[in-house]
């Protein structure tokens, strides 16, 4: 089958993904381990840290400067 136009939400992967192999992956005992593990790793409530991360302008960026607001979105990201 062709795939449709536009993005359909991701759903149109479906078509050329193996749904069966994608379901055993992900109920897989390694990957629930790794994520019943994760909550002790970060709890929540718990306080975010102190960094210096560099943009991809070269600018310095502190999230110490963001104490006191609200709400903050970091996106990190490869660039290849």
């Amino acid at each position: 089958m062709k795939r449709p136009p536009g993005s359909l939400a991701g759903l149109w992967s479906w078509y050329y993904l193996n749904m069966w192999k994608i379901f055993r992956m992900i109920n897989a005992k390694r990957v629930r381990d790794y994520y019943e593990e994760f909550p002790q790793a970060v709890p929540t409530g718990s306080k975010f840290p102190v960094l210096e991360l560099a943009t991809t302008h070269g600018e310095v960026f502190r999230t110490a400067g963001l104490k006191g607001t609200k709400h903050f979105v970091l996106l990190t990201g490869a660039i290849s």
